[in-house]
């Protein structure tokens, strides 16, 4: 793949807390971690039971669409991923996580950082990220050593 593909496609995932806030329509949008291991998000980090349930219901990643499909799904079935039977969907429209028993709290669910952002990519550093693959597709490095121009 040819890596200005490869750096157009980082910029441009999806916001998916966002994409659940607008398609829920939350007053708070949720933290990364209502999926992810941390608010990092990432590849690979999918461990909480109610990113796992979405995946099931065929949630896939850098697709806004399955997002919407998984949701519906949930809302449908009524699924719960906490043990205090309070639906996926109730809990996030209450402010809370869907995984903790509503006793337990984790009530925030504002992200502080990682996989949530606002605002725009910064067009600059990816103009820039351009510039640096087009240099070194250009000059690739040798690793033979400098050889005198003909």
């Amino acid at each position: 793949m040819h890596p200005l593909v490869v750096a157009a496609a980082l910029i441009a995932t999806p916001d998916f807390p966002a994409a659940i806030g607008r398609d829920l329509s939350l007053q708070t949008i949720p933290r990364c971690s209502i999926c992810h291991a941390t608010d990092a998000g990432g590849a690979g980090t999918v461990v909480q039971p109610f990113g796992v349930y979405l995946r099931s219901r065929g949630l896939r990643p850098f697709d806004e669409s399955s997002l919407r499909n998984a949701l519906l799904a949930d809302a449908g079935e009524g699924h719960s991923s906490n043990t205090a039977g309070i639906s996926d969907i109730d809990a996030l429209k209450a402010g809370q996580n869907p995984n903790a028993p509503t006793a337990a709290g984790a009530t925030d669910l504002t992200p502080a950082f990682g996989c949530s952002h606002a605002g725009a990519p910064d067009l600059l550093t990816f103009l820039a990220l351009a510039a640096c693959l087009l240099a070194w597709r250009r000059h690739p490095a040798n690793p033979d050593g400098p050889h005198p121009q003909p």
